[in-house]
């Protein structure tokens, strides 16, 4: 009888006690609940505004990099070779300063001889195979303050980050589209990549020409030609994946 007794006691004591915890809480609130919580009413969000990622102002997108420079970062000789690490004495804005050693954007270096290396559409500089930086990093992972490369790209969308195409490529594009006697797209001056065409102007898209079916990169797209730009379009979403102009 007693045990009986003794069970239904506990029984009762732990269906109280939750009572008796809740009504600590509420006596005692956390430390960490917001500012202008209501219980009566259930307001657990007082509605303050969102704070922001970063405290750095947005970036216009009429100051971006220009289509040609992210192309020329984008296209920066990669080796894949991690970093060794900083060396001695040498800081984030000397690493930035670095060239093609972490995709730095710079101009091609004279060739042997006096030689001539302009009109490549790339840079041929021989990237070294440890660039500085963080250890491990490589150039496509590099952070922007080591790499005016990835620092060129952090300033652009994504979907604005143009084609792999040299300037033979690009000149080959242009002059092919350009031969088309058909009058340019009303309406295409302030198109530029990462934008989407409106229905009006998806009706301008016409099929590259056959003669530029060898070039990579280009399959399943079409084009919109414009005065002095040719605009190249993903038909299936009218998004303008990049611009070629001369």
């Amino acid at each position: 009888m007693k045990d009986r007794i003794l069970i239904a006691a506990t029984v009762a004591l732990a269906a109280a006690s939750p009572i008796f915890v809740a009504t600590a809480c509420a006596a005692d609130p956390s430390a960490d609940t917001q500012p202008g919580f209501v219980p009566g009413t259930g307001q657990i969000n007082p509605g303050n505004a969102a704070q922001p990622w970063s405290n750095a102002p947005p970036l216009p997108q009429d100051q971006q990099p220009a289509q040609e420079e992210a192309r020329a970062a984008l296209m920066s000789p990669d080796n894949g070779a991690p970093s060794a690490g900083q060396s001695a004495g040498q800081g984030p804005a000397q690493g930035a300063a670095q060239g093609p050693a972490q995709g730095g954007v710079q101009a091609t270096p004279p060739a042997p001889n006096g030689g001539d290396q302009s009109g490549s559409g790339a840079s041929s500089a021989a990237p070294s195979a440890a660039p500085p930086g963080p250890i491990g990093a490589t150039i496509q992972t590099m952070p922007a303050k080591f790499s005016h490369r990835n620092d060129v790209l952090d300033h652009m969308p994504v979907m604005a980050w143009p084609l792999p195409l040299n300037a033979q490529q690009r000149q080959e594009i242009y002059q092919a589209v350009m031969a088309d006697k058909s009058p340019p797209a009303a309406n295409t001056t302030k198109l530029k990549p990462a934008n989407a065409l409106t229905f009006e102007q998806r009706r301008d898209m016409r099929p590259l020409p056959e003669s530029l079916a060898a070039i990579d990169g280009l399959q399943g797209l079409k084009y919109v030609k414009g005065k002095d730009k040719v605009l190249l379009v993903r038909p299936s979403t009218g998004i303008v994946v990049d611009e070629v102009a001369i």
